[in-house]
């Protein structure tokens, strides 16, 4: 009988925690954590590692607030689709500009991206923007450049196509398959560097474009969590020190990544 009695003890235990782990998987769900392809020194990869000081701030937030977490690492317009439409819960390092925030509430501001405008130093047929009408340019979708441009109505003096990734369009700029790339301006020199090009920005007319975590309108819970530990970090020193690590002359403070 006793064998019997602990045999049905342990049975009941094994199905009260079967029975619990649904519930415990409720309250800690894993953050998926979108960020882009492509994109150094922001958000990239190392064999098959998610790298890059964005991704570098959301480890810390994640650690600190100590959630599980998985990073969903596509195609910009991907990862901006799938928070978008509920398949992940935060993009780390997003522009925050008027149109996203109609789909997105965003923390707080880490630091400033520059979109600049990028072409080949040997190219002598293009000295000033004008020189750039009616060819290709990649472009930088919902980027301070391309609104400024269709504000002024000459977006479409342009030939703007789109790439999954801002090192395709530094490597068909090499190619001189396209006359110009837009992107940030640490993004464009850390590109040209790795792939031995050289560069020169034509026009850099961004005053300046705030990045900070998004997510889907609404989910203020997961916000104000990365909110006040984003602040807590900002505070303590520790984003500028990730930010020391990937740009060593340069600063989160004021607005960084400046011209």
């Amino acid at each position: 009988m006793p064998y019997f009695a602990t045999y049905k003890s342990v049975l009941l235990a094994a199905l009260l925690l079967c029975l619990s782990l649904p519930v415990l998987a409720k309250h800690t769900p894993e953050v998926r954590c979108g960020v882009a392809t492509g994109f150094p020194p922001y958000q990239f990869s190392i064999d098959g590692e998610t790298t890059g000081f964005d991704a570098d701030v959301a480890r810390l937030i994640f650690q600190r607030l100590g959630k599980a977490f998985q990073f969903r690492q596509e195609s910009w317009d991907l990862v901006f689709n799938e928070l978008r439409f509920g398949d992940i819960e935060v993009i780390a390092g997003m522009e925050v500009n008027d149109l996203r925030t109609k789909f997105f509430d965003f923390t707080r501001p880490y630091y400033y991206r520059y979109d600049v405008i990028f072409i080949l130093e040997d190219n002598q047929q293009i000295a000033k923007l004008e020189d750039l009408h009616n060819k290709f340019v990649s472009g930088d979708r919902h980027s301070y450049i391309e609104t400024h441009w269709k504000e002024l109505g000459t977006l479409y003096n342009f030939r703007i196509i789109a790439t999954p990734s801002k090192e395709k369009s530094m490597a068909l700029l090499k190619a001189g398959k396209i006359q110009a790339a837009i992107m940030p301006k640490a993004v464009g020199l850390y590109l040209a560097r790795q792939m031995g090009i050289g560069v020169t920005i034509l026009d850099n007319p961004d005053p300046g474009s705030p990045v900070a975590f998004a997510v889907k309108k609404g989910n203020s819970e997961l916000l104000s969590q990365i909110e006040s530990t984003l602040h807590a970090l900002i505070e303590e020193g520790e984003v500028e020190r990730l930010y020391q690590k990937w740009f060593p002359h340069s600063s989160t403070k004021g607005k960084p990544d400046s011209r």
